[in-house]
């Protein structure tokens, strides 16, 4: 299942510790925009069977992902607040994806707001503002 991957995504770097114990997340770029995606899998459930609102937060974070490559943004930016609408759910084998506006950026931070879907069905919005040391 995890291999089940749509047509145009890559795998991205993940980094050891955490984003490893999530599962690998696939990148897509579009019109000069990355999109995140990856598959619900066992370990992204909760006791519901459906997503996980932990996970969907998780994914949600990754969004600094996609604002780096609007921006050409190479350095790590910690989130300063991420703010998450839960909507619908999703589940085992569904594909999940999140595109990713910038809102605003300063000398200091990045505004994004994010929209998190499994099909046509928008499951999670989320915002977050991100530091940037210069």
């Amino acid at each position: 299942m995890e291999t089940d991957v749509p047509p145009g995504y890559y795998p991205l770097p993940m980094a050891p510790g955490f984003d490893v114990q999530f599962g690998q997340m696939y990148g897509k770029e579009v019109d000069g925009n990355l999109i995140l995606g990856f598959r619900v899998q066992e370990h992204h459930l909760n006791v519901a069977n459906t997503l996980h609102g932990g996970a969907i937060a998780t994914f949600a974070d990754w969004q600094i992902l996609a604002a780096q490559k609007l921006i050409g943004l190479d350095i790590h930016a910690p989130t300063i607040n991420l703010s998450l609408d839960y909507l619908s759910m999703a589940v085992l084998g569904d594909w999940i994806e999140c595109t990713v506006r910038l809102q605003k950026q300063t000398r200091t931070m990045i505004f994004t707001h994010a929209e998190i879907t499994s099909g046509e069905n928008l499951i999670a919005r989320a915002n977050a503002i991100y530091y940037v040391k210069r």
